[in-house]
């Protein structure tokens, strides 16, 4: 299979602040505590999600952002991210070790021993080709990251080798993607198989080894989660986790002030950042991940017909000013093409400088009531607040610039036409489904990757990454983001972070947090003693 054909499209993720409609719930439980903010007696911890989770918790159907909370504790893959670092490293979870080939075609797993899934079934390497075949079958958004998967041997029960159709470097962070392919009981799987690969069964129960097994569901109010006593890991001394759903940010905040709620995750808005930041109450973290705001420029629109223009664009924009002011602690100016630390000594160095000068100089040669627009994902305040900045300064330059809201399904269609769409567009929060630059590069600048919304691109750019993505050569990775710089399309506006609240007697906040995943590993929290 050619590597092109691993191209799919990846998801976005939006950080909204505003209202989504649903049911709020009117309080819930927050578990036994004397008084309000204790921490709970009965062994239960409650994180509200703010809005529905989108999609069933199925592991090879989930492709958004609330629900990972659900997957990525009831689940877990052969390997992850590495938790408490802001560096790209994989680590082990049901793989203790492994070897690649020099061709990075061959990988080859020494699996965990002593594991069971949740029906009891016991964890071998049978499994993975199981989970591989099924994630092909259904046809998820991630499929993608098993379709290179040639063949999967079985030499013994603790130990796995895949074979891939093609060199691929990026296939150890498929896999330690939140999104990467998890493994799930072979037995549990034909049990309740339906008509439908268990999709239907998976909806509301659960099939991994992670651990957390779904209790309760409620879909669109509540999901109840309860500790799985075979797990061969650390066990919480939590045994229940509620994750209520709310169906705005102020109902949510409400909720923790008062103690219901334990924990938010990556849910409230920047303006809310000065009642906790500095709090005494309560406790706030600010947790790396591999997200960005972004600044793409549209070349098919008259305004950035040219290289210059849109360069020009690019310069006017106060990046460290903007930053602060939208976006404050939980993000800082971004200094690499890349997302934060994915080049080892940030080579991919961004050489974007602010200067307001060009765009002047530009203004002054347009006609006179020269119109153009910003855009950015309706319900992102953040990326409403950037538009709204650029687009002053603009007129201050003689340019009628409006900024406009666009809902994320007309976002994902201009890449039909991007005529249809607006002359640039701040992007709050996205980033890749990994860690692997390929996995960044392919879906910003790559018109079939997914997030190159007006197909900015350039072929050579796509051969270099094609390149690199086979050897795992960094500087085949920086040649490729210079070459695509060179075009003013980009902006790599800020590394962004998981705000988190949390109660103060909640402990391991930290420590159960990694750089790709929007979540945290429930088994690693506790209670302050």
């Amino acid at each position: 299979m050619r590597l092109s054909s691993l191209r799919r499209r990846t998801r976005i993720a939006l950080v909204a602040a505003a209202a989504v409609p649903l049911l709020a719930l009117a309080a819930c439980s927050g578990g036994g505590g004397s008084s309000p903010n204790a921490a709970p007696e009965n062994g239960t911890l409650t994180v509200g999600l703010l809005g529905d989770i989108g999609q069933p918790p199925d592991p090879d159907i989930y492709y958004a952002n609330n629900g990972l909370a659900i997957v990525l504790n009831t689940y877990e893959g052969l390997v992850q991210y590495a938790d408490d670092t802001d560096s790209v490293k994989i680590a082990p979870r049901l793989a203790t070790s492994w070897t690649v080939s020099g061709d990075n075609t061959v990988y080859t797993f020494h699996l965990r021993k002593g594991v069971t899934f949740h029906d009891g079934t016991p964890f071998t390497s049978a499994a993975v080709k199981v989970a591989f075949d099924r994630r092909i079958a259904v046809k998820g958004g991630a499929a993608y990251m098993v379709q290179g998967v040639e063949s999967v041997a079985t030499p013994d029960a603790s130990t796995a080798v895949v074979t891939l159709d093609a060199p691929n470097s990026a296939f150890l962070d498929y896999l330690a993607s939140p999104f990467g392919p998890k493994m799930e009981s072979p037995t549990a799987l034909q049990k309740h198989a339906g008509s439908d690969d268990a999709q239907t069964y998976l909806q509301t129960h659960d099939v991994g080894t992670g651990p957390y097994e779904i209790s309760s569901a409620d879909p669109g109010t509540s999901w109840t989660l309860s500790r799985y006593a075979g797990y061969w890991g650390t066990k919480s001394p939590f045994t229940t986790v509620k994750l209520p759903i709310y169906s705005d940010a102020s109902a949510l905040q409400l909720a923790f002030d008062r103690g219901d709620v334990s924990a938010i995750v990556a849910a409230l808005p920047s303006s809310s950042l000065s009642k906790y930041e500095d709090s005494k109450q309560y406790a706030s973290y600010m947790l790396p991940t591999l997200q960005s705001a972004l600044v793409t420029v549209n070349p098919t629109k008259s305004f950035f017909s040219s290289k210059q223009a849109r360069l020009a664009f690019l310069e006017s924009i106060d990046q460290k000013s903007i930053v602060k002011q939208v976006l404050g602690s939980r993000s800082e100016p971004a200094t690499t093409l890349y997302a934060k630390g994915m080049i080892p000594g940030g080579k991919d160095e961004q050489t974007i400088t602010y200067e307001p000068s060009a765009m002047k100089s530009y203004a002054k040669t347009l006609p006179s009531g020269t119109t153009m627009t910003i855009g950015y994902a309706s319900g992102n305040t953040n990326a409403q607040q950037m538009a709204n900045i650029q687009a002053a300064k603009l007129q201050a330059d003689g340019i009628t610039a409006t900024a406009k809201s666009y809902p994320t399904s007309q976002v994902f269609g201009w890449i039909n036409d991007p005529t249809t769409g607006p002359d640039a567009f701040f992007d709050g929060n996205n980033g890749p489904d990994g860690g692997s630059p390929y996995m960044w590069g392919h879906v910003f600048w790559d018109k079939s990757g997914g997030i190159d919304y007006f197909g900015c691109d350039v072929p050579a750019v796509d051969q270099k990454l094609d390149h690199a993505v086979q050897t795992g050569d960094d500087s085949a990775y920086v040649a490729a983001a210079e070459q695509y710089a060179q075009t003013g399309c980009y902006y790599n506006l800020s590394y962004n972070k998981d705000w988190v609240v949390a109660q103060k007697w909640l402990t391991g906040v930290a420590k159960s947090h990694n750089i790709g995943a929007n979540e945290l590993d429930f088994s690693k929290l506790g209670i302050a003693g």
